[in-house]
């Protein structure tokens, strides 16, 4: 993945301080290794401890699993910050001395540049594993909002036709699930009686938007896929665009404009494109906003006009 120095052709050409620097590279090489691979059996191990403790973390606000949390991501910071302490001291200072010693017009300096350039292609591959695993632990946080819903309903199935008058004691059957604390009257003797939700089914109009938009994820994906392709297609439509200066054969330059003008016009689609299927995210993902909280439909829908005007 990463080539070594390329030799000078016979090893009379290759100068004595040449040893040095392969193994300067070689040992930068092996200690990145070792670190991506310290840093995939923590990550791996952090991930599905850091989801159970979410999911078993009773607090309201997930005090337990944020401290865990931080916890985790300050260790693989650690990690990442001796691979960047290590690159400034064993490879940085290394190139900048040898730089300094050797002459740009020497048939050898390309040997220095070779160095600083692939231990630098290698340092940007492990920056890669590392937002690779940031980005998995980071995605612990999201809650699957589907069971936290579920345990809501599961305990209003359980507590609807167990309310009673505090009047006449006849049994009041609760509805629907409520938000908020709710006058209810009784059936019989019409006395206004006072029910009031558990902290779980309040926290049902905090986790509404959240479950609709993991509802509606897979349209969202489609909309975010469509919009990307607009910023792909400029940049192959720019690259032929630059291929262009040099060329002086008609019907090579006549080709190159055919598909820089394909790529354009799929480029306008995407553009008209990709508002039509946000415009069909937001419409689906309100509607199930509505679905789990028909209380706060009316609010909803004015939150709805309000986005796809402005």
């Amino acid at each position: 993945m990463f080539g070594l120095f390329n030799k000078q052709k016979g090893e009379d050409a290759v100068p004595e301080w040449y040893s040095e620097l392969k193994e300067s590279q070689e040992r930068w090489f092996n200690f990145l290794e070792k670190l991506e691979a310290k840093m995939e059996e923590f990550a791996t191990a952090a991930i599905p401890e850091l989801k159970e403790i979410l999911q078993t973390d009773d607090d309201l606000y997930k005090r337990t699993f944020h401290k865990v949390y931080s916890g985790v991501n300050g260790q693989l910071s650690n990690i990442r910050e001796k691979a960047r302490t290590t690159y400034d001291e064993k490879i940085i200072n290394v190139y900048y001395n040898y730089n300094s010693q050797i002459s740009v017009l020497s048939k050898h300096h390309n040997l220095v540049s070779d160095f600083r350039n692939h231990c630098s292609d290698r340092y940007h591959a492990f920056e890669d594993q590392y937002e690779y695993w940031r980005n998995q632990i980071e995605k612990t946080q999201e809650r699957d909002l589907e069971i936290e819903y579920q345990k809501i309903v599961d305990e209003y199935e359980a507590i609807k036709d167990k309310f009673s008058c505090t009047q006449c004691g006849g049994n009041i059957q609760i509805e629907k699930i409520f938000l908020i604390e709710t006058y209810i009257a009784c059936p019989y003797c019409k006395t206004q009686n006072t029910f009031a939700p558990s902290t779980q089914g309040r926290n049902l109009q905090n986790i509404a938007r959240g479950l609709a938009e993991q509802r509606t994820a897979h349209l969202y994906e489609v909309f975010e896929t469509e919009n990307n392709k607009e910023r792909e297609l400029y940049h192959q439509r720019h690259e032929l665009s630059l291929s262009k200066i040099h060329e002086s054969n008609k019907k090579v330059l006549s080709e190159i404009q055919s598909k820089m003008d394909d790529l354009e016009e799929q480029r306008q689609f995407v553009i008209k494109n990709a508002p039509k299927l946000y415009q069909v995210y937001l419409r689906a993902m309100y509607d199930e906003w509505n679905t789990i909280t028909p209380d706060l439909k009316e609010h909803n829908e004015k939150m709805y006009q309000n986005q796809i005007q402005s």
